[in-house]
């Protein structure tokens, strides 16, 4: 083996860079070849027909005067509309607490049938998933975008490629990171075999939020069912439209596998909808979403003592350290910042740049903000770099914070005011905005911005940045920009967080680590192996190593009590765990006296 691996190397020693190129490209393409021809029996393929108002070019709905959810004339129902142009797309029923009631009830029958299923069936469903998200990217991003106003570049990233990195390290490691995990059993009982395992917890619910719908929506399903779990989708009511062709991907899927597609049940509606899902009984829950919120799921999850993974958001810091390579840095700030909009719960919301880099970081700043496009990507003739706010009311919001901040002091150089589309009026935009001179006690920096602006702030030592960093309420990632690789990793230690990414920006998620903070970015993990087995129910097991050899009670133990017990007890402790060869040779000795009185 050792002597065909030098023959590849010679060989390809001297071939020229292209013929090197090549040679490699047919290698990996004759390994895809080899994979697909072995496993193409684990992918079903199935079709779901796109709406028609998703397809680029689509203009036939009704502009809406001023867009909103709710409709006070018909308060059962979801107003669907883009807000990145305002045009009304649906009207849907909210869900209600029956409903609730009743997803429950389908999700927990299915779920018996569910959990008999085999690792090899799992890994079928999530590569015929995994299969149909590679041939419908541009008509997945096409629906996300239309509910939410992200641009497609945006959907690529945050639903399309998030997705399918989920998806590949569980099949490719779910099943070990689930498998029984042994562990080393106490001196006392040698003759006892300890282990964990992870068990299905049964049906569980994933309250998720608006901004990545299908990513945030499939990722809690991907995990569930690797588990063998059933699962309630209660996503947000900004998304309903989007909610309904995403779930009949997932069902669809499952029903051309041969599986009951009940196992995974979608609710969408308002606040009392979502209290439902929380109060309904379910095994675990998961919430994202924000502070307030989380604290009332909390109180609601309470009732049944229901466990709760909390993911809070936040208000992550980028620093830039005086040795910092600001080309590279400069591109994965402005991605941080404006990446959907800005609306990300690991945004960059505070970029703390050292004084002797700062004025040429702004003068970047003020370069490349100037040239950001706002816009549709499905309506405008543009490639936009900002979509639209999802969520209505917020440009009054933002005013305001940044005005706060402008009168204590701050400099507003770019931005800060609502964009008007000129073709669509009542859309939702805000314009990319640059605020400089910020500091910590700013109203800016006492709550999540979740909006296209970049906040600047100034700091001399690395202490003062780490205190900066540390001083929020929030503490979910910031990211640490060194030319120092120790120097980094010194800083990443002192940082109160969940998440730390060293030049870099939200490489933590995508390399399948857990994902979650601290304060009030709130508790648990989603991602990775963590997160995996936080939707299990963890159990300690115990088993003999020996089939006849059993625990047994010694006699001078057992009830009713003898008077030297408590001695038999001090010199198996002292054989156990005492240093001295002198002890464990008396505490021996009194152990037979004792076994004998």
């Amino acid at each position: 083996m050792i002597e065909f691996i030098e023959l590849i190397i010679k060989s390809l020693s001297e071939l020229n860079l292209t013929q090197v190129l090549l040679s490699i490209s047919i290698i990996i393409i004759s390994i895809l070849i080899l994979k697909f021809l072995l496993f193409k029996n684990e992918i079903v393929k199935f079709v779901v027909e796109v709406p028609i108002e998703a397809k680029p070019g689509w203009n036939d709905g009704k502009i809406l005067e001023k867009p909103c959810l709710k409709d006070a004339s018909n308060p059962g129902y979801i107003t669907c509309y883009d807000p990145a142009t305002g045009q009304f797309l649906a009207t849907i029923r909210a869900h209600t607490e029956d409903d609730v009631k009743e997803a429950l009830k389908k999700a927990q029958n299915a779920q018996q049938k569910w959990v008999k299923t085999s690792f090899s069936e799992r890994k079928r469903v999530l590569n015929s998933l995994m299969n149909f998200i590679l041939n419908n990217q541009e008509e997945i991003c096409w629906v996300a975008s239309r509910d939410t106003g992200k641009t497609l570049v945006d959907g690529k990233f945050g639903e399309i490629l998030s997705t399918c990195e989920k998806i590949r390290w569980t099949i490719n490691h779910g099943e070990k990171a689930l498998a029984t995990e042994y562990r080393e059993s106490s001196p006392i009982y040698a003759y006892k075999s300890a282990k964990i395992e992870y068990h299905p917890l049964g049906v569980v619910a994933a309250l998720v939020s608006w901004n990545y719908p299908f990513h945030n929506t499939f990722g809690p399903i991907i995990s569930s069912l690797f588990i063998g779990n059933g699962i309630l989708i209660k996503s947000s009511e900004q998304v309903a439209w989007s909610t309904q062709y995403y779930s009949k991907i997932i069902k669809t899927c499952l029903k051309e596998c041969g599986h009951d597609p009940d196992i995974v049940q979608f609710l969408c509606g308002f606040p009392d909808c979502g209290e439902a899902v929380v109060r309904s009984g379910v095994d675990g829950i998961t919430f994202v979403g924000s502070c307030p919120v989380g604290k009332q799921v909390m109180k609601a999850a309470s009732d049944n003592l229901t466990p709760c993974i909390l993911e809070l958001g936040g208000k992550d810091c980028a620093i830039i350290r005086h040795d910092a390579n600001l080309s590279q840095a400069f591109p994965i700030i402005m991605r941080g910042t404006f990446q959907n909009a800005g609306q990300n719960c690991v945004g960059l919301e505070r970029i703390l740049v050292h004084e002797s880099l700062y004025n040429e970081f702004v003068d970047k700043a003020i370069e490349q903000i100037k040239k950001l496009r706002v816009g549709s990507d499905l309506n405008d003739d543009i490639v936009a770099d900002v979509g639209a706010m999802t969520m209505s009311g917020q440009g009054e919001r933002l005013q305001n914070l940044i005005q706060a901040s402008v009168s204590e002091g701050a400099k507003l150089i770019l931005g800060g005011h609502p964009y008007i589309h000129p073709k669509y009026p009542t859309a939702q935009y805000f314009e990319p905005t640059l605020l400089i001179d910020v500091t910590p006690q700013m109203t800016i920096l006492k709550q999540e911005i979740f909006a296209p602006i970049m906040v600047v702030m100034k700091f001399s030592t690395d202490e003062e940045a780490i205190e900066i960093c540390n001083k929020s309420p929030y503490g979910l990632g910031n990211s640490i920009f060194s030319g120092d690789q120790n120097k980094g990793d010194w800083m990443s230690k002192r940082l109160r967080c969940g998440m730390v990414n060293v030049n870099d920006f939200g490489a933590t998620y995508l390399s399948n680590l857990p994902f979650g903070g601290v304060g009030i970015s709130g508790f648990g993990r989603f991602g990775g192996t963590e997160g995996l087995r936080s939707l299990c129910l963890m159990k300690s097991v115990t088993t003999d190593k020996i089939r006849f050899f059993k625990t047994s009670i010694p006699r001078v133990l057992d009830y009713p009590m003898q008077s030297n017990g408590s001695s038999f007890v001090s010199n198996l402790v002292t054989l156990l765990y005492d240093n001295s060869l002198i002890d464990k040779m008396k505490a021996i000795t009194g152990l037979i006296k004792n076994s004998k009185s």
